[in-house]
This record gives C-alpha cells, sequence and structure tokens, in this order.
C-alpha cells in the first residue's frame, strides 16, 4: 500500500512534470493548468494516504484509513483506462511516443501496476480476516 501511494505521487510528478505535459511549449495555458492541477491533487493524495497508512488509531480508524487509502491510486490511475476509451483520445500524441512495456505504453501500464499493487496490498492487509475454507 505504501508503494503504491508513493508510486502514485512520484510517477505522476515525473511523468507530467516536463517539457513533454506541463511546460510543453505546443499546449495551451489551460491544458498546462489541468496538468499541473492534476499533479498537485495526486501528490497531496500521496502524502495523505501515507499519512492514513501510518498513522496510529484504533482499529476501526485503521480499517477506514487503509480503505481511502487503497482508492488513492484507482482513483487515480483507473481514469486513464476511460480516458483512452473517448473517441478521438490516445495514450501518446505520436504512436510509439511513448516506451512500452509488454507493449502497452508505459502509462497505461504503470496505471495497472499502481492500482493492482493497491488491491493487492489491501486483500493482503486482511488475509487473516477471512475465514479459511
Amino acid at each position: 500500500m505504501t508503494t503504491a501511494a508513493l508510486g502514485s505521487g512520484i510517477s505522476h510528478t515525473l511523468a507530467d512534470l516536463n517539457r513533454t505535459h506541463v511546460f510543453n511549449p505546443r499546449w495551451t495555458p489551460h491544458a498546462r493548468f489541468h496538468a499541473a492541477s492534476a499533479i498537485a491533487t495526486d501528490v497531496g493524495w500521496s502524502i495523505a494516504s501515507l499519512w492514513l497508512l501510518w498513522r496510529p488509531g484504533t482499529r476501526h480508524e485503521q480499517e477506514l484509513a487503509l480503505k481511502i487509502a487503497a482508492l488513492h491510486p484507482i482513483l487515480s490511475y483507473a481514469p486513464f483506462y476511460i480516458a483512452v476509451a473517448v473517441p478521438g483520445s490516445k495514450a501518446e500524441d505520436e504512436p510509439g511516443q511513448i516506451p512500452r512495456v509488454a507493449g502497452i505504453p508505459v502509462n497505461l501500464f504503470v496505471a495497472g501496476v499502481l492500482s493492482g499493487l493497491s488491491v493487492l496490498g489491501y486483500l493482503l492487509a486482511h488475509a487473516d480476516d477471512r475465514p479459511s475454507r
């Protein structure tokens, strides 16, 4: 869960706070605004998620904190898959512009990995809570 929370804020910052996105001279000022806002939001949620995961609290408080922290990477990155389904939308401006991992653009790959890590972390945190079968 910690890796997913950290990875979400760090990867978003590294991927978008650069010349290809926020500082891209071809982007309109409003597009830069949205990119910068998205980065700041994700970094803020990363900090909040880490605080929730590592602060002391009652069992009930820790369970709620775990749920909220688990949702952060999922809510940050699952929308990537919705966005690429929008007609006319692409994961990259030019084909092959973004490196690939197993044939998948790295931005979509990282989105899936961080969302998956978050789900896995949540399930592992509850592994002892489930009845045996």
